[in-house]
């Protein structure tokens, strides 16, 4: 497992004050985006999930096989064999690390993700880390290129939507 920390220093903010509101609104959608990722995962709108990815956007486990690449793949997040199983999930998102540059922009963010298996509030499986972020600016908003899990550790039983099927 790679734990590269991030050493990326965010480019400082415009002085212009025009480019300083850009700058100050792109960075709230962004988060806002981010929210939203955590959000539509954990009340399983799976549909509102994909629609945050480019048509082509990439979900992927660092260290791991699991990758989804493009929309019809992105979907199946929503299916038995992925976050469906689970009777509740609960994804933490903070510490919003957000650069932007032009129409691109990259984040970190940390990541505690809890699922539960059942209505029994002891079997569950957990994981964190961060969720590293390419993002590209579209007619319709902040959209996510790549998603990149790091996982830094796990905790209960094992995280079966993110092993090979």
């Amino acid at each position: 497992m790679t734990t590269t920390p991030h050493t990326a220093v965010p480019a400082a903010p415009p002085t212009d004050p025009v480019a300083q509101l850009r700058w100050l609104v792109d960075r709230a959608a962004i988060g806002d985006l981010l929210v939203e990722f955590a959000r539509t995962l954990d009340v399983g709108d799976f549909a509102a999930n994909t629609a945050l990815y480019l048509p082509d956007g990439v979900f992927q486990v660092e260290g791991t096989p699991f990758r989804l690449s493009g929309h019809e793949e992105l979907a199946r997040t929503g299916s038995p064999s992925g976050l469906a199983r689970y009777d509740a999930t609960w994804h933490l998102s903070s510490n919003h690390a957000i650069d932007v540059d032009g129409d691109t922009a990259t984040t970190r963010s940390y990541l505690l993700g809890v699922h539960r298996f059942t209505g029994d509030l002891t079997r569950h499986a957990d994981g964190a880390g961060w969720y590293d972020c390419t993002l590209r600016r579209t007619e319709e908003g902040w959209r996510f290129a790549t998603v990149t899990i790091h996982e830094v550790w796990r905790a209960g039983e094992e995280l079966p939507h993110v092993l090979p099927s």
